[in-house]
């Protein structure tokens, strides 16, 4: 059987927990695995094998932020290495923000001896992780805060895309602030020990917290790419149309009114195109039914004029009657924020229904949002051509006893 030469391993501790990682990669040397030169890559660590040996690893803070794209690879200023390697400290890797040194001679000095020095240190690169942490925290927090008042919205996400869409990225966002917020309290925690004088502990039991760690590591990773995996499928839905049809390949029965009710007379599709004339059905944790229906079309009346426009209308039927308040309110909010100073309230009947609300959106149509009980209806009709227009109150009113 062919002798296992390498290895690659999961570490046990995040890359901030400088005394389990000296630890731990101490530990797998005293079984004959070696670091690889520069043998962290994607918070995995690569080992090679060797005879078992008593090898100090030693943390060391990057003075300054370290990366890849730096102009050394990320790696400490090579004035720093032949100075450590002159003490018997060999550089092998980066892990994070820290550079990782061992020695294998057991009558070397330590690599730093002054508690104070290595304080310092920490300190420096506690306020870089700050630094980093309000950057994090702006974009996880202050940012989508901010697309969320220029017209974005969760909930219609969440009754559109599904109810994972948005709650795996908001857990995600807040365990990744959990986690920086975590890494800043262990620095200090660290300073504050060799700020009093006591030294690192190199021989830490890193396995007490291994397989907590192993565990929210990979459930963290299988967050990530169940939520990859939705964000492509709503990608493939929106953008390359897996989920329209054609209104003459739909086979379900429509719970709304469309154009072809609004006027009596000879109905056909003015663009027969998919882009234009297009149905889609979807139903999820917050809607049993969804429907998205586009329409441009033209009805000629028996006295030779013609009804020719446009109906965009989206219909959802909530799991309940408090969702259904929601959607019509988050629907209402958009349209007004994207609508901005085109913003136009109109006066609409209430046609015995739970409520309406009708007003000029963005495109500067006449739009209506019904509720009756758990279903809402979003709609906005337009007319082109030389017809006489039907009034705002006609061609709503037909949608809204379509749901009595």
């Amino acid at each position: 059987m062919r002798e296992k030469i390498g290895t690659w391993r999961l570490p046990p501790c995040p890359p901030y927990d400088v005394e389990g990682t000296e630890s731990w990669l101490g530990d797998m040397a005293s079984d004959g695995w070696m670091l690889r030169r520069d043998g962290f890559f994607l918070g995995v660590a690569s080992f090679e094998k060797g005879e078992p040996a008593a090898v100090r690893y030693r943390l060391e803070s990057a003075p300054r932020q370290a990366s890849t794209w730096d102009d050394n690879g990320g790696n400490p200023d090579d004035e720093a290495v032949e100075l450590n390697a002159e003490y018997g400290w060999e550089y092998v890797a980066r892990r994070g923000q820290f550079y990782i040194y061992r020695n294998d001679c057991a009558g070397d000095r330590e690599m730093n001896t002054d508690p104070q020095v290595q304080a310092l240190a920490i300190k420096t690169l506690q306020k870089r992780q700050i630094d980093h942490f309000c950057m994090l925290l702006f974009w996880l927090v202050v940012y989508p805060l901010l697309h969320f008042w220029k017209g974005a919205s969760l909930v219609l996400t969440a009754a559109e895309a599904g109810l994972a869409v948005v709650i795996l990225p908001v857990l995600i966002a807040l365990w990744m602030v959990t986690d920086g917020i975590i890494e800043i309290i262990h620095l200090q925690k660290l300073k504050k020990k060799l700020q009093s004088g006591s030294p690192l502990d190199h021989q830490k039991n890193w396995k007490n917290g291994a397989t907590a760690y192993y565990g929210k590591k990979l459930l963290k990773v299988f967050l990530v790419v169940l939520w990859i995996v939705l964000m492509l499928r709503t990608w493939n839905r929106d953008i390359m149309d897996a989920d329209k049809q054609k209104h003459s390949s739909y086979r379900g029965e429509l719970p709304f009114a469309t154009m072809e009710d609004f006027a009596e007379g000879i109905y056909h599709e003015t663009w027969d195109d998919l882009r234009f004339n297009n149905v889609s059905e979807w139903q999820n944790a917050v809607v049993d039914q969804g429907i998205e229906w586009v329409e441009h079309a033209e009805v000629k009346r028996s006295d030779g004029s013609a009804l020719d426009g446009g109906l965009y209308l989206t219909y959802y039927d909530a799991k309940t009657e408090w969702l259904a308040g929601v959607i019509m309110s988050e629907l209402h909010r958009v349209d007004r924020v994207k609508a901005g100073k085109n913003y136009e309230i109109l006066d609409c009947p209430d046609y015995g229904l739970d409520s309406v609300m009708s007003y000029r959106n963005e495109l500067h149509f006449p739009c209506v949002v019904f509720r009756r009980g758990q279903v809402v209806i979003h709609a906005f009709f337009y007319q082109t051509g030389q017809s006489e227009p039907i009034p705002l109150e006609e061609w709503a009113g037909r949608i809204a006893d379509s749901i009595k």
